[in-house]
């Protein structure tokens, strides 16, 4: 079994927690508290709910550190990053690795047909790597489609960071 053959839908998280884009960093931070998330998906409105970009932690801190405080009261349709990068439901593990290497993105969102399905992030993918051993052979294989050094500093990251605060 390779990576290639696991669905992404097997992996995503699908309860995503979503804004509507005319609320304001602030609602966005306390979404990102309350439910300890580093994203939060932007809606058009909530009765469509139609994904039309990311905030991230990443983001929020870009935007405190450059706006003054009246900024930080702007709708997060301004300061969200989009468009989205997503994948489809029927995309595998493996699309979603190339995909976020290629576009340099610890995220995707994840389609079903044109509705929010789900995410996915790189936390998601090591998660499953560390609990199926038997698929790192095939991410440490001299074929895999990412270089290795960039593997090492990912894994390296994941490691760390979740050895680290448990």
């Amino acid at each position: 079994m390779g990576l290639e053959s696991i669905s992404i839908s097997d992996v995503i998280t699908k309860d995503v927690k979503v804004i509507d884009q005319e609320q304001n960093i602030f609602d966005t931070s306390k979404v990102m508290i309350d439910n300890n998330i580093g994203s939060v998906v932007v809606i058009d409105n909530n009765d469509s709910k139609n994904p039309v970009g990311i905030i991230t932690e990443r983001d929020i801190v870009r935007i405190v550190s450059t706006f003054s405080l009246s900024d930080l009261q702007v709708p997060i349709r301004k300061l969200m990053s989009y468009p989205l990068i997503t994948l489809s439901k029927n995309a595998s593990v493996l699309d979603a690795m190339k995909l976020m290497y290629e576009r340099k993105i610890r995220r995707v969102i994840i389609l079903d047909d044109n509705t929010l399905g789900g995410i996915v992030t790189e936390h998601d993918i090591f998660k499953l790597l560390m609990n199926n051993k038997e698929l790192i052979t095939t991410v440490i294989a001299s074929d895999f489609p990412i270089p290795q050094e960039d593997l090492y500093e990912d894994f390296s990251r994941f490691w760390f960071s979740n050895s680290y605060y448990k």
